[in-house]
């Protein structure tokens, strides 16, 4: 379990993958939708690899380190800036907003599974998490919190909340929205068999959606209601969302107790203002933390 948590800690802290991704408004640089081992083909992005610079007390961009999501590359491996030019690209900020009903992950979950079941029968989840319109291809290859693609969930609701679906017997993998939006992402060329290959793991079988059962599952508003939330609970910044670790490249997280084994599903905690910089992972069928990047 130390291996795993050491591990988890050191790539979730200084990255961070999967969150803590995003911008103030005003000042702050767009975030980036940079390529990562998920994605084949880059858009415009401030930065070559998929983490956001780390603000210092100064106010300057701090050390960028490791990759994002499902990257090849190790854990804590440099990430550098392209120099400044007159051919630097301009990153254009996403302004579009979900106007949907909002309501929580699980009550999409119920709402997305028959769309997804539809698609391929063994459909599995990889991610559920709130979205800007319009943004299905990028939701992979970016930290969670990128502003430019996640809209915040206060009190763990969501307008526009997307599924990401792997289907091992197709190599397929879809987006699927509340908004009604369903993008194939293999055919667009945003994922990679790598990432494929990992959802087609048998280990993960557990995520299979027509088995999956979400009264078995903590929903997204009570673990806002979680005192350990602390003040990123009250936030009108904070996110969550619910995937799948092993899948994403992200697991094994820790083990709640020692004869415990990984969850293969759970929630993240995030924000996205980059001056926040802690986020919370809840096992998706009990609550509990299993890992606080906040705490000693």
């Amino acid at each position: 379990m130390k291996r795993h948590l050491t591990r988890s800690i050191l790539a979730l802290l200084l990255i961070p993958t999967l969150a803590l991704a995003g911008c103030d408004s005003g000042a702050q640089p767009a975030a980036p939708t940079a390529t990562t081992g998920l994605i084949s083909t880059p858009t415009t992005t401030l930065i070559t690899e998929g983490a956001l610079p780390i603000p210092t007390s100064d106010g300057t961009l701090g050390p960028i380190t490791g990759p994002t999501i499902g990257s090849a590359d190790p854990l804590s491996s440099p990430v550098t800036l392209p120099t400044p030019g007159e051919n630097a690209p301009t990153p254009t900020n996403v302004i579009a907003t979900g106007t949907g009903d909002a309501i929580t992950a699980l009550q999409t979950l119920e709402q997305l599974k028959p769309k997804a079941i539809a698609w391929q029968k063994d459909a599995r989840i990889g991610l559920l998490s709130n979205i800007r319109p319009g943004q299905q291809k990028n939701l992979l290859g970016t930290t969670l919190g990128d502003p430019n693609v996640n809209e915040s969930t206060p009190g763990g609701k969501g307008r526009n909340w997307t599924l990401v679906a792997f289907s091992p017997s197709t190599n397929g993998a879809v987006a699927i929205s509340a908004d009604g939006t369903q993008v194939d992402l293999v055919k667009e060329g945003v994922v990679t068999e790598e990432a494929l290959a990992r959802f087609n793991a048998p280990h993960l079988s557990s995520l299979n959606l027509d088995t999956l059962t979400s009264s078995q599952l903590v929903d997204s508003d009570a673990l806002f209601a979680n005192a350990k939330m602390g003040e990123q609970a009250k936030s009108q910044t904070t996110s969550i969302a619910l995937l799948a670790p092993d899948g994403l490249g992200l697991g094994p997280l820790p083990t709640p107790s020692p004869q415990g084994d990984s969850p293969q599903l759970a929630y993240e905690a995030f924000s996205t203002n980059p001056r926040v910089q802690t986020f919370i992972f809840f096992d998706a069928h009990t609550g509990s933390i299993i890992l606080d990047s906040s705490a000693p």
